[in-house]
């Protein structure tokens, strides 16, 4: 029997204090938080939301995302970006999404709970949130940053909720001094703060919650309990007739990457990425993609394999030292050490690409980073670009408060083994970029690099260090450092980036088929977003997503044309804003991956396809790749929904999972 297909909406003005409950038809084309957030942004650009997918409080393991939504100051643009499991908690508010407009008049924590009476809010100032940033003592700890922020909320207004049902998510010293500030979240079990951290971190969000709204926080809760929530058996049978196996059984095959492959005898992020990515691994600021394949190979072997990798196998996976993001998900795909949650992206940004290749300095260097709430990807490029700039001597650190350049010698920026030591170098250039942030943060001297990336290395172009950066541009000054795949895709014109809206398979496509490949992605990546959904499960739920909705809420919807139409609406909305590749080193990256990862063209017919790189004008080309794959962008939003495949249908997926 079909559940009724209810939504509700909390509509709060910071300013006046005024708020109101808004109950959504279910004809409102409005499906989940990304449907909700679009509408708001484009009644009112100034709005901030925040909510979950209709299935948050199923047992559908992953469906528990919080998903953001408002324009980032970044990037220039309407973003998304979501909170793995922070709406298991979230749920128990008792509305299906949050709309913030206005300002409030101090630096403040929004506090939603409800204990059984409805939703209710208010404001209270923090006008202590830069000391406790400094410090917070706590069980004879002292904490900093957005833990330092959470730690001090809980013990302020933590006994107004069930110590079961509450979450706190904040900003850091990074969202008051720079366009790029992410916002964190520590799961929290019976009250207590727990080592793993989630992040609504790519767009700037967190820049836009203190800035725009003066919030410093929100924390949230209650003791709502949705009395139609999907349980297991009965989610069960979707699952024995796409696949021919239980719900558990499935997931757990179709997340081996992020739980555990005994393939590699590794696992999570980290685990499979460096051990996959052999040659196609980036250092030292992207420098190593102008390296032979031979060079790379042997660069990946000694740092990498035989110590990065080797460390977290040793220390992280072995001893099994999982965790789930908040909600009860058994691909437990956080790797622990300590009271350090270790994913690729953030320490690989903040790792081999800052010239950092030891455990215990990327721990320093990551955790620092979060604890300031920055994005690590974003800061990561920055940082990385920096310290090659004062390695080579294009860039005085003392004109930016940055440490001498004596304290970087070049030998310490260099994947040359016998100049590099492994743990005593990973450990001066983890410090060295420590001190860069700090200076950003703190440093009037620094003050160019809180406008973003682009705009310093724009301003800089005279010193040499603009060729030397890594971005992507739109708009005016608006930048994303893309996700850390050595791949065209990650750099292709699409409307949302710094994402995975994008195709960032390594092997080759004409830059017109790429395009297609990109709006294919972009809306089958939709799908989860709009459910609230983890992408880690997307083996199965860009297919049985759409299934279970339109069953258990007894929906029509075409998920594919909807979800398209919505990517449509933000590109259009987005225009022209996007700009080609800008720097020599974007070019570079281009002719490499050409060059040693892309696999040459095996007919006169792929040959003709194949872009051709001029050593005259190196950019011009990589510029003319990106327009190419732009056009194939406009292509097929004009064609339609039929110009991209649909997700797997129940037997292929069957199929595939049998033969997995």
């Amino acid at each position: 029997m079909a559940i009724p297909f209810t939504q509700r909406a909390l509509h709060i003005d910071l300013a006046s204090g005024e708020s109101r409950i808004e109950d959504i038809p279910a004809d409102a084309g409005i499906l989940g938080p990304v449907d909700f957030g679009w509408r708001c942004y484009k009644d009112n650009p100034e709005t901030f939301t925040f909510g979950e997918g209709k299935l948050a409080s199923s047992a559908l393991p992953g469906a528990r995302r919080l998903v953001f939504t408002a324009y980032s100051d970044q990037w220039e643009g309407f973003y998304i970006s979501s909170m793995g499991g922070a709406a298991y908690t979230f749920q128990h508010v008792g509305v299906e999404y949050v709309a913030l407009t206005g300002r409030a008049a101090e630096p403040s924590v929004l506090l939603l709970n409800n204990t059984g009476d409805g939703p209710v809010w208010r404001l209270e100032p923090v006008p202590d949130f830069e000391e406790i940033w400094k410090g917070y003592e706590h069980e004879g700890r002292k904490l900093i940053g957005i833990y330092a922020l959470q730690q001090a909320l809980l013990d302020r207004f933590g006994a107004e909720y069930n110590p079961r049902r509450v979450r706190v998510a904040v900003v850091g010293p990074a969202a008051q001094m720079t366009l790029e500030g992410a916002i964190g979240s520590n799961t929290i079990k019976k009250g207590v703060m727990q080592p793993v951290s989630d992040w609504a971190g790519r767009g700037g969000l967190g820049s836009r919650l203190f800035r725009h709204h003066n919030l410093v926080a929100i924390m949230f809760g209650g003791d709502y309990v949705d009395p139609n929530a999907i349980k297991t058996k009965e989610l069960d049978p979707y699952f024995q007739e796409h696949f021919g196996n239980k719900m558990v059984k499935v997931d757990m095959a179709m997340t081996t990457k992020y739980h555990y492959d005994p393939k590699i005898k590794s696992g999570g992020t980290f685990g499979s990425n460096y051990t996959n990515l052999k040659d196609k691994v980036m250092t030292f600021n992207y420098r190593s993609t102008k390296r032979t394949m031979a060079e790379r190979l042997r660069h990946h072997k000694l740092f990498i394999v035989d110590h990065y990798l080797k460390q977290f196998n040793e220390e992280t996976i072995a001893p099994k030292k999982f965790d789930h993001c908040g909600e009860p998900c058994s691909v437990a795909c956080k790797k622990l050490k300590d009271n350090y949650k270790k994913d690729y992206e953030p320490y690989h940004a903040l790792g081999p690409q800052c010239g950092v290749f030891d455990q215990r300095a990327a721990e320093l260097l990551n955790d620092y980073a979060d604890a300031m709430g920055f994005d690590a990807i974003q800061i990561g490029g920055m940082v990385a670009w920096i310290m090659e700039c004062v390695a080579t001597g294009l860039m005085d650190p003392s004109v930016f408060g940055f440490p001498p350049a004596d304290e970087l010698k070049f030998a310490h920026f260099t994947d040359d083994p016998e100049e590099f030591d492994l743990v005593e170098d990973s450990m001066k250039n983890a410090r060295y970029a420590m001190r860069v942030i700090e200076a950003i943060l703190y440093d009037d001297r620094a003050a160019l690099f809180t406008e973003g990336y682009r705009a310093a290395a724009e301003q800089l172009k005279a010193e040499g260090c603009f060729h030397r950066a890594v971005y992507l541009a739109n708009g005016e000054r608006g930048c994303m450092v893309p996700n850390q795949y050595w791949v065209p895709g990650m750099g292709a014109p699409m409307p949302i980036m710094g994402k995975y809206y994008v195709y960032y398979g390594a092997d080759f496509l004409p830059p017109e088929d790429l395009g297609r490949k990109n709006v294919e992605r972009m809306v089958h990546e939709l799908i989860n977003d709009n459910c609230g959904q983890c992408r880690f499960h997307r083996g199965w739920s860009e297919s049985l997503l759409p299934v279970i909705m339109n069953d258990r809420f007894g929906l029509d919807v075409d998920y594919k044309e909807h979800h398209f139409r919505l990517a449509k609406e933000i590109f259009e909305h987005q225009g022209d804003r996007g700009h080609p590749w800008q720097t020599r080193r974007m070019a570079e990256m281009l002719e490499g991956y050409l060059t040693y990862v892309a696999k040459a063209p095996t007919s006169t017919e792929e040959q003709a396809r194949w872009p051709q790189m001029d050593p005259e004008d190196p950019i011009g080309s990589a510029q003319a790749f990106w327009r190419a794959i732009r056009e194939g962008v406009e292509r097929t939003f004009k064609l339609g929904p039929d110009a991209i495949s649909r997700a797997l249908t129940p037997k292929q997926q069957k199929e595939r999972y049998a033969a997995e």
